[in-house]
């Protein structure tokens, strides 16, 4: 019985090793195991076919930030190599790994920075859209009627403000990313609007607002109201005001009405 354990538990481990081996391309780790019959190079062919198709992955999910980086290429076959790819690899997961390993083991630049920055958010916002596909589908529905109920705030007292859920905050040190009107350091929105991923890049009077949203969403502009004129740090603002910033991020498909 115990060596019954035993040699499973070799087995097991012989599989993880190559697994490994062959996922990172490490052909001649596994020449070991090969049946009778069986060549090395029809093992190389295998394993390169998929290491292929791996970089063209990489490419098409990570294009964004290609441009960033003169030796990008080669930074993905580096990466290649070194991580297998995981067991359970699904949507932006190998990108997000790949990312990930660029900030901790790469001297990025400041802009190189806010490049990876950038498409991590967006990875975030198509996960967290997945993870919460039914209220991401909800509020595109709110959205279509949001420009025409937008008139209605300052009337309509029972109207509810509803901020979308699939957002993630993001900041920008350079200028790399951003248009000339913005200065950085810069606060930034990702959101999802219909299958895409939009940007918003607020004033500080735009994030104080967003952030207060956070806390209240969804409430009425009455209450709203209320609650932004107990804050000390800054002049009280008027429900007009208040209403022309929920009718400017409607346009863009931050806020909607219901």
């Amino acid at each position: 019985m115990s060596r019954e354990v035993v040699t499973n538990e070799d087995y097991a481990t012989q599989l993880q090793r190559l697994a490994r081996s062959m996922a990172a391309g490490r052909t001649e780790e596994v020449l070991d195991v090969l049946a009778r019959g069986d060549q090395p190079w029809q093992v190389k062919m295998f394993t390169n076919g998929n290491l292929d198709k791996r970089f063209e992955k990489l490419q098409r999910q990570l294009e964004f930030v290609k441009p960033a980086f003169g030796d990008f290429d080669d930074l993905l076959v580096a990466f290649i190599r070194e991580l297998p790819l995981a067991a359970y690899d699904t949507g932006t997961s190998d990108g997000d790994r790949l990312l990930e390993w660029l900030e901790l083991g790469q001297k990025l630049t400041s802009e190189q920075h806010d490049f990876v920055a950038c498409q991590r958010s967006r990875h975030a916002v198509e996960d967290e859209g997945r993870r919460n596909r039914l209220g991401h589908v909800r509020f595109q529905e709110l959205v279509s009627m949001a420009n025409e109920l937008a008139g209605e705030l300052g009337s309509n007292r029972n109207l509810q403000i509803h901020l979308n859920p699939i957002r993630i905050w993001g900041r920008f040190e350079t200028a790399a990313l951003l248009d000339e009107n913005a200065d950085p350091p810069a606060d930034v929105l990702f959101y999802a609007s219909g299958n895409e991923v939009r940007t918003a890049v607020l004033e500080p009077e735009g994030f104080a607002l967003v952030h207060e949203l956070e806390g209240l969403n969804p409430c009425t502009l009455d209450s709203w109201s209320a609650v932004a004129d107990s804050f000390a740090d800054r002049e009280p603002r008027s429900q007009d005001e208040l209403a022309e910033f929920c009718h400017d991020m409607a346009t863009i498909g931050l806020l909607a009405f219901a």
